[in-house]
């Protein structure tokens, strides 16, 4: 496979010696199978020339360029051979094993569904609600302060996160394709700038820089050969949006954040920007489920993906999109946490919250619906007895949105819960007029 970027930099910073990769607390840990605590055998291959042809031939798929993800969950030297003699010959598949085995660390099971909460998958919808509420219904009494006291990388789900690597299915990190030169090209090369510059400073900012360069040079109508095209102004919005094509292009933006994080012993938000990509993998999936391409997996890929993003960054998107997933696969109370839970993290002066109290309302199970859609409305008159309305503009949209909700919960709902909720949408159309 030809590389898609001279690999100087990265080549001279391996050699040098300057790069020590660990993850927080785990410098040190056996890099042979894992549980055994075994040392494994001594390598056969020269680690230099390893590490060289790592770059060269491996890099442009292993985003972060110096092989940190084989070494962090253990891949077998039999793997890591197999994969590598489609690009090299034996002896060079050799080297890189033995380059592979002088990064130090953590070995995580290659089982490992990355940043799971909690490393834990639920069964079912119900039990997601008997864990975080005690109950199958929307706590009565629940304020808005403590919703948001709830973290959802703390709230353990029946969603599945991606695998990192799976050769048989693409519910997984590892994509099938190297990030194109159309994007790290695009706007006189600022993507590989950034990226160059990040492989020599391992930098926070740098990555940064280089995630917002892809976002833009992937979306870009600027850029004749962008795969994620999306413009509402046509007849068909998505006749430029290529899904798989997208798809596999945020997956690699994708891996470089989740490595750096993993290098960094970082497992908390650290940006809406970094996490904003992993979210934009699950609308890659969404668009090919929408547009009912012949794409595998489209809606678990949907929900995995857009959960993963919003989990660390509840405030950032529309919560309509991820909870149509979800409720495809069964899980209506999480779509309604997520709606619920998305409101009480919104900013000011925002159009979002009603729209979310909206979306409880059409995703909850009926006998949540009273408890979910009287919580919103309330969190919506707390906001507004603050000051906190949304801008002129957005008034009637805001109006509208909260007459949706009443009328979509008066028809789960019998008449005594229905007059209730009148009230207190009554109370909200009068503070916001």
């Amino acid at each position: 496979m030809p590389p898609y970027r001279s690999p100087s930099a990265a080549v001279t910073q391996l050699l040098s010696g300057a790069i020590v990769i660990t993850a927080a607390g785990c410098a040190g840990d056996s890099l042979g199978p894992p549980g055994t605590g075994d040392p494994p055998p001594p390598p056969v291959g020269d680690a230099i020339a390893g590490a060289v042809a790592f770059v060269e031939n491996c890099g442009t798929c292993h985003a972060a360029q110096d092989g940190f993800d084989l070494a962090f969950f253990a891949f077998p030297d039999t793997t890591i051979v197999r994969r590598a003699v489609a690009h090299v010959d034996t002896g060079t598949a050799l080297d890189i094993v033995a380059h592979i085995r002088t990064i130090e660390a953590r070995s995580a099971e290659r089982t490992t569904r990355v940043f799971q909460p909690l490393e834990v998958v639920l069964g079912s919808d119900l039990e997601f609600a008997l864990d975080v509420f005690g109950a199958d219904r929307w706590p009565a009494d629940l304020t808005g302060d403590g919703l948001l006291a709830i973290d959802p990388r703390a709230v353990k789900v029946a969603v599945e996160f991606p695998i990192w690597s799976v050769e048989e299915t693409n519910i997984d990190w590892m994509p099938a394709k190297p990030i194109g030169d159309a994007l790290l090209d695009f706007d006189g090369g600022s993507a590989r700038f950034a990226l160059d510059r990040y492989y020599t400073t391992r930098s926070l900012d740098d990555l940064a820089r280089t995630v917002v360069a892809l976002r833009i040079a992937d979306r870009s109508f600027e850029n004749l050969d962008a795969p994620c095209i999306e413009d509402p102004n046509a007849d068909d919005p998505l006749a430029l949006f290529r899904a798989e094509e997208c798809f596999e292009a945020r997956r690699w933006t994708s891996t470089l954040v989740a490595q750096h994080m993993l290098r960094t012993g970082l497992e908390m938000p650290i940006s809406p920007v970094l996490h904003d990509v992993w979210w934009d993998v699950g609308n890659a999936a969404r668009r090919a489920a929408q547009r009912r391409d012949d794409f595998d997996n489209a809606v678990e890929n949907w929900a995995s993906w857009m959960y993963l993003g919003w989990s660390f960054a509840p405030q950032q998107h529309a919560s309509v999109y991820l909870g149509i997933a979800l409720n495809e696969l069964g899980l209506p109370r999480h779509s309604t946490f997520v709606a619920l839970r998305s409101q009480v993290a919104r900013g000011r002066r925002s159009l979002a919250p009603y729209r979310d109290v909206r979306n409880a309302a059409i995703f909850s199970p009926a006998t949540w619906t009273r408890d979910a859609v009287r919580f919103g409305f309330g969190h919506l008159i707390a906001r507004l007895e603050e000051g906190d309305a949304p801008r002129d503009e957005a008034l009637a949209e805001a109006e509208q949105s909260v007459e949706d909700a009443y009328e979509i919960a008066a028809r789960k709902l019998f008449q005594i819960d229905v007059d209730e909720l009148q009230e207190l949408r009554d109370r909200v159309l009068d503070l916001l007029r």
